[in-house]
């Protein structure tokens, strides 16, 4: 009996966001975020194909059958304006993987707003595709010399989406905030609708409580940046260290180095390639911190996968009383003035000493919360799948048009086709949007679609 081929009705292009050098590349919080979002949208959808770009290749989609990986050789740099601007896209590696002869995307999935003008036109102009385009922004930029030129390019992508997730309601009306700035009332209404709140998950509960040593360990599991509030920590480690020994610090960015100083663990940095090292490392320190600095961008001011992956395995972590950390956790005893060193070293003395059950509480309270953060609840408030994928809201032909007739008739006669061979039969060009008419094929009974083509039941 010849084996059933995999029917799939959608097929998602992702494009990528990366803003890691590559020999942390494991460590982005696109790299991190992405299996796990992929993985539950399949599950609320099973006729879903993703074809994701990635520059390196992503073991953990190996598992997935519905995925198909491309080595997208764009460069990224690791520099955020660089890599954002219009010029850093190259079209011609585009096409290159987007093989319009052969595939055709009914979704754009873009996590990177900065290029999706041009990964747009040239999908309209170079393809056959009439994608639905949404997205995530990993990252809004504020108040630095470029502030202008990045805004807009992340705005005129956003504006070319049906909608395009953030992490948290405090980032979104940051934006909007920033936005007032360039477009009037119209456009900022257009991007109210578009820009929505979609909360990340985490990886995996475990409240047990890890073995510790009596000399207390403090994570900080943040890039060794301005934005991340570094200086600031290392500062406030300093002053903390004069007081008292009874404390390491650990980190694990490769530019968190703290080789310099007496009071750190690890020289250099801990690097662990395997995603579950790292989460069991991590649940061995006794607390975390996070000392964001949300003047420089959202960064850790609106969301941090790092502080998730600690509370999420039972370590608390002392926050700023400020961005997104008030409202997430508006009962948390370990909230400290933000950008006070002295109030951030009493806090964490606090923590260190369990200060009136401060320690206790603070687990307690911080379980309440990310107990129902899980990867599966999250992306499914996302937004209503069932009406985005619903087959009657993508563009589509009239189904009595006669060109329409001759697709049907090509399919009943070959019984099992290639869009390659169906457009080659047709003698169409790029002009011709077979998108269109894929969208209708979608709701006709009589036709099955394959991971490579259709076929006539």
């Amino acid at each position: 009996m010849a084996r059933q081929r995999k029917e799939y009705k959608y097929r998602v292009l992702v494009y990528p966001n990366i803003t890691k050098k590559y020999n942390e590349i494991m460590k982005d919080s696109y790299i991190v975020l992405l299996p796990k979002v992929l993985q539950e949208i399949s599950k609320i959808n099973k006729s879903v194909h993703f074809t994701v770009l990635n520059p390196v290749h992503l073991y953990e989609l190996d598992e997935m059958k519905n995925v198909k990986q491309v080595i997208y050789n764009q460069k990224f740099s690791s520099n955020n304006n660089t890599m954002r601007t219009s010029f850093f896209f190259d079209a011609s590696i585009f096409q290159e993987v987007l093989d319009y002869e052969e595939n055709d995307f009914d979704v754009l999935y873009s996590h990177l707003p900065e290029h999706t003008l041009q990964v747009s036109n040239l999908m309209f102009n170079q393809s056959h595709s009439v994608p639905k385009v949404i997205g995530y922004s990993h990252w809004f930029d504020f108040n630095n010399a470029s502030v202008k030129n990045m805004s807009l390019q992340n705005f005129i992508g956003i504006l070319e989406m049906e909608t395009c997730g953030v992490n948290s309601n405090y980032l979104k009306q940051q934006v909007l905030k920033q936005a007032e700035k360039y477009f009037n009332e119209q456009t900022i209404a257009r991007l109210d609708d578009i820009i929505q709140t979609h909360e990340l998950g985490v990886d995996t509960l475990d409240f047990t409580k890890s073995s510790r040593s009596k000399i207390k360990t403090i994570a900080f599991n943040h890039r060794g940046q301005g934005y991340m509030g570094f200086p600031f920590f290392k500062s406030a480690m300093e002053k903390l260290w004069k007081k008292r020994k009874d404390f390491r610090v650990i980190t694990f960015q490769k530019d968190a180095n703290l080789s310099q100083y007496k009071w750190a663990d690890n020289k250099p940095p801990l690097q662990m390639q395997k995603r579950e090292n790292y989460l069991r490392r991590l649940q061995e320190c006794y607390l975390g911190v996070g000392t964001f600095d949300g003047r420089k961008g959202s960064g850790g001011a609106s969301w941090s996968i790092s502080v998730f992956d600690g509370l999420s395995h039972n370590v608390p972590y002392v926050l700023p009383n400020k961005y997104v950390w008030k409202d997430i956790l508006p009962k948390y005893p370990l909230l400290y003035d933000w950008n006070n060193e002295d109030d951030f070293i009493r806090v964490v003395e606090n923590a260190l000493d369990n200060k009136d059950k401060i320690y206790d509480n603070a687990q307690k309270e911080m379980q309440s919360v990310v107990k129902n953060m899980t990867w599966r609840k999250q992306v499914r408030n996302w937004l209503d799948w069932k009406e985005f994928f619903n087959p009657e809201t993508f563009q589509m032909v009239g189904k009595d048009i006669a060109t329409y007739k001759k697709v049907l008739a090509i399919i009943k006669r070959r019984k099992r086709v290639s869009k390659g061979q169906l457009i080659g039969e047709l003698n169409w060009g790029r002009q011709f949007k077979f998108g269109r008419y894929r969208n209708r094929l979608r709701l006709d009974d009589r036709i099955k679609f394959t991971k490579n083509g259709y076929e006539w039941k």
